[in-house]
């Protein structure tokens, strides 16, 4: 009798064993649902992206932010920044936070050096509605840092630019203080989490002479930070300011170059409008970063406005342009 209740048993498991591979739940290590631990929340990071847009410089500023905006309204982003050099910060330029502000989603700031043309740096804060000039947050599985280079040396002082203080030698500006310095470093301590960095000013070397230079303090951190850890904590780092299309790799860190709403200055001489090389149309792109491993950035692809630069026999012709370039790059992925 014990020998047959035995066999009934290992009978009745083979059945249940049988009835669930049927039902596709497999093995005991396979379920019919997916236990909590092991459900995957990552997901990619899509963000709005437009830089340089020149409110009151540019006599179309209004108009370009307007496509954008209804571009960025149209899609699923987790956010939208503008670069810096959004507008000057005065009651004209209304118009143009009213319209930023129109966007129903995250917005975030990143202050630029001319936004303090004709206003302190406390007002160009207040007018953006930032509490901090330089701030993280995060977004999915990614941190992201926005830092302010909007500081000049003076008496061996570090100075916010403020009322157009900043046309001086360039050794002197686009810096970034030591205190930012030491916070960036105590910020990629504190999280776990793979980092982007944006700022106004390149902290890269594809404008030679024209980078912050403050860039090898900043990458030191960045450095420091990707070799304390045993995956890479900062990827990349987005900047405007220089109005170009560009993109470089150093020290397994991408650095992007992201060109302008408007135009590329060039100079008396060599302009469409002026000094200024304007683009045909508002230029902006979207970034798409994914957890596992890829950058993307869709740009938004342009011309100059007739006599171009090349037509004017601008000498950096050959380098400029009136795009955002698609873009598709790796990482190492920190899982």
């Amino acid at each position: 009798m014990k020998q047959e209740k035995n066999n009934a048993r290992r009978k009745f498991i083979a059945n249940l064993g049988k009835g669930a591979m049927a039902m596709g739940l497999g093995t005991s290590s396979s379920f019919a649902f997916t236990p909590k631990d092991k459900l995957s929340t990552k997901k990619e990071v899509k963000i709005g992206f437009i830089t340089d847009v020149h409110h009151g410089y540019c006599s179309d500023a209004l108009d370009r932010l307007d496509v954008f905006i209804k571009e960025a309204s149209s899609r699923k982003l987790d956010f939208i920044i503008q670069g810096g050099d959004f507008c000057y910060a005065t009651k004209e330029a209304q118009e143009c936070m009213d319209l930023w502000n129109s966007y129903k989603g995250e917005k975030y700031h990143v202050l630029g050096n001319h936004d303090m043309d004709k206003v302190s740096k406390k007002e160009a804060m207040e007018f953006f509605g930032m509490e901090k000039n330089y701030y993280s947050f995060d977004k999915g599985d990614f941190h992201f840092v926005v830092m302010d280079g909007n500081y000049i040396l003076k008496d061996g002082e570090y100075k916010d630019y403020g009322h157009a203080n900043f046309y001086i030698d360039q050794q002197n500006r686009s810096l970034v203080n030591p205190e930012q310095i030491e916070w960036l470093k105590q910020d990629l301590e504190k999280t776990d989490k793979q980092t982007i960095i944006i700022s106004h000013q390149a902290f890269d070397e594809i404008w030679d002479g024209w980078s912050s230079p403050s860039r090898f303090a900043v990458r030191k951190v960045i450095n420091d930070a990707n070799n304390r850890t045993d995956y890479q904590k900062v990827i990349a780092c987005f900047c405007g300011h220089h109005h170009v299309d560009d993109h470089s790799y150093i020290n397994n860190v991408h650095y992007f170059q992201m060109n302008s709403a408007s135009y590329f200055y060039v100079g008396d001489g060599y302009g469409s409008d002026g000094s200024k090389a304007m683009y045909k149309d508002s230029v902006f792109a979207f970034l798409s970063i994914d957890p596992s491993g890829q950058i993307s950035i869709e740009g938004r692809q342009s011309q100059f406005v007739k006599p171009t630069p090349m037509e004017k026999g601008h000498p950096d012709a050959p380098r400029l342009s009136a795009s955002i370039s698609d873009r598709s790059v790796g990482f190492k992925s920190k899982v």
